[in-house]
């Protein structure tokens, strides 16, 4: 007679010690797995090229590929890298394994073509850990930058642009560039979205910035709701001491849409209206030609945002702050460029782009005396009677 297994007290007819025995097993098993067969690590970083290789390629290489990868040709590049290394807008540390060069070129190739961190991290075979620390160092670093970099060259002679073009002279010599809100994709929390959604039902915040003739950005608001109107970002600039908006000198002023306000400072368009043919004839040359000047802001705005891919979206998950820094930094470098490459012709300035406002929008009120905007509402007609006594000039 054959002698029965040994049960050790356990019994496999009762489900719950039958269960038991099976979660011994497993366990026993993963142990034997991880501790009595050695396994070999994997390397994940084993491209024998370089992210630093790859740069240096670059910049040894023909001029048109860096402008195709980092939007800038070589002596931009390094002439970027040597205001921040001098400046100590980013300190090198001892025991840093990327150099400054490497890591300006990851966050530039990520901005320029709105990558992801782990595309980032194949293309210069480092962690995403690695990849986002250099994104965020950079953007922090030309944010600091920003005060030098974002501001007005020249508000006191009238632009050449302006000079020399027979439909904006003498009209508009006083102009010293142009105001819009423009949006771009954001990331935020679903508890969060509400305020950000825009009225095309897309996340997204908005920025309120400001160029001169040359679509250089001389002021830029960034970090707002999408669901914020333009005139009320406006409003937030000029009446908040902390926002530094570079207020026009004594007779000068910005063109702006009909969204915001027309007062002292920001020549807006004449709105509809009653008034007789002549009337109506006047005005409407003078807002052609208003429109005209003005777009010069959308004209910025087009190529900025072809520059930089990641401003479009869908943005990817960076903290809120670490967004707005993306856009100050894409408007330090556009300017960096625009200095360094004025004749780029990478990309063209003829960029057609939607109005950021629309008539119906009101801006928030401002205190203005009734005096001071009725003059400065005189100085309309007076332009807009005189443009159209010399229109055939």
């Amino acid at each position: 007679m054959a002698r029965a297994p040994p049960n050790f007290g356990v019994n496999l007819d009762d489900p719950d010690d039958a269960r038991q025995a099976a979660t011994a097993v497993l366990i026993l098993s993963w142990h034997f797995q991880t501790h009595q067969v050695p396994r070999t690590r994997q390397l994940v970083h084993t491209c024998l090229f370089t992210g630093q290789g790859w740069v240096d390629d670059l910049l040894g290489g023909k001029c048109i590929r860096m402008l195709n990868n980092m939007r800038m040709n070589v002596p931009t590049f390094i002439q970027l890298c040597r205001i921040l290394r001098e400046g100590e807008y980013i300190i090198e540390g001892p025991c840093d394994k990327v150099t400054l060069e490497e890591g300006v070129a990851i966050a530039l190739y990520g901005l320029s073509h709105d990558l992801t961190q782990r595309v980032l991290g194949e293309r210069f075979q480092h962690s995403t850990e690695t990849i986002y620390r250099h994104v965020r160092r950079l953007c922090q670093a030309l944010v600091r930058l920003a005060p030098i970099a974002i501001r007005h060259m020249d508000t006191d002679a009238t632009h050449p642009w302006i000079r020399n073009n027979r439909r904006f002279y003498p009209w508009f010599k006083d102009c010293i560039g142009a105001i819009d809100g423009t949006h771009v994709s954001a990331s935020v929390p679903r508890g969060e979205q509400g305020a950000f959604r825009n009225r095309k039902g897309t996340l997204s915040q908005n920025v309120l910035a400001t160029c001169d003739h040359d679509m250089r950005f001389v002021y830029v608001r960034a970090g707002w709701e999408g669901s914020t109107q333009d005139s009320r970002v406006l409003l937030d600039a000029i009446s908040n001491p902390d926002a530094a908006f570079p207020t026009p000198p004594a007779g000068k002023y910005y063109a702006v849409d009909a969204a915001y306000r027309h007062m002292p400072g920001f020549m807006a368009p004449f709105k509809s209206g009653p008034g007789g043919r002549s009337q109506t004839a006047q005005k409407g040359l003078f807002n052609r030609h208003h429109s005209s000047v003005r777009n010069i802001i959308e004209r910025t705005f087009g190529v900025w945002k072809m520059r930089f891919k990641i401003l479009d979206g869908p943005m990817k998950n960076y903290p809120i702050e670490a967004q707005r820094n993306i856009v100050v930094a894409c408007c330090v470098l556009h300017n960096f460029i625009r200095e360094m490459q004025p004749y780029d012709v990478s990309l063209p300035d003829e960029v057609n782009m939607d109005g950021g406002g629309t008539e119906g929008a009101q801006m928030p009120q401002l205190h203005v005396t009734p005096e001071a905007l009725h003059d400065w509402k005189e100085l309309r007609n007076a332009m807009a009677d005189h443009m159209y006594l010399h229109r055939n000039e």
